[in-house]
């Protein structure tokens, strides 16, 4: 599991590393203030072929730093850095400043990308399949319902089984007077969902 937080922050240098141009990011997790490259020798190597001159054998970069194995061509890179990584709510006091709350767990498997409001608790759904294999999908978030009083998150229960891409979500009132939550998913039909 990668770890973040000040000590341990991932990084992301960006730069035209084989001067093709093209432009590459070199993603880097960090341990004992050490940083080493996210992905594994062949996957840096698709997008960098210069990389395969300089090492042949798996064995010559295990374990290896990313400036141990990147050596000169670091140099110039933009470095960007992320220490937070969970998806979070900020809380504005009124007066110019936020608050920030880590969301429940339930919703920090996977990307959170869609959010709204239920009576006073909020809903929030995600998931992400557009990765390399390496990776695998991020599919482990349905919406889950959960609350906010008294300056604290607390999980209340799943909302609705839903397993796909959702990008959105919306309420609207059925002609019945029922309010239906429209889910709007990546590559997908809209799913219309009431609370069960």
């Amino acid at each position: 599991m990668i770890q973040h937080g000040k000590a341990s922050p991932l990084k992301l240098y960006v730069k035209d590393f084989d001067n093709n141009g093209s432009i590459e990011q070199v993603m880097c997790y960090t341990i004992n203030n050490k940083e080493y490259p996210f992905l594994a020798k062949d996957e840096l190597e698709r997008p960098l072929p210069v990389l395969k001159k300089g090492y042949l054998k798996y064995g010559e970069v295990a374990g290896k730093t990313v400036q141990y194995i990147f050596d000169d061509l670091f140099q110039g890179c933009l470095e960007l850095k992320a220490e937070v990584l969970g998806s979070s709510l900020f809380t504005n006091n009124g007066k110019g400043a936020f608050t920030r709350s880590e969301l429940p767990a339930a919703l920090q498997q996977s990307p959170l990308m869609a959010f709204t409001t239920y009576e006073h608790a909020f809903i929030g759904a995600g998931n992400f399949y557009g990765v390399i294999p390496y990776e695998g999908r991020y599919d482990a978030q349905v919406p889950v319902l959960f609350s906010y009083k008294a300056g604290s998150l607390q999980e209340t229960q799943q909302f609705y089984n839903v397993t796909s891409e959702v990008r959105n979500l919306q309420w609207i009132q059925t002609a019945g007077g029922r309010n239906t939550l429209v889910v709007a998913s990546n590559n997908a039909p809209l799913q219309f969902l009431r609370k069960k």
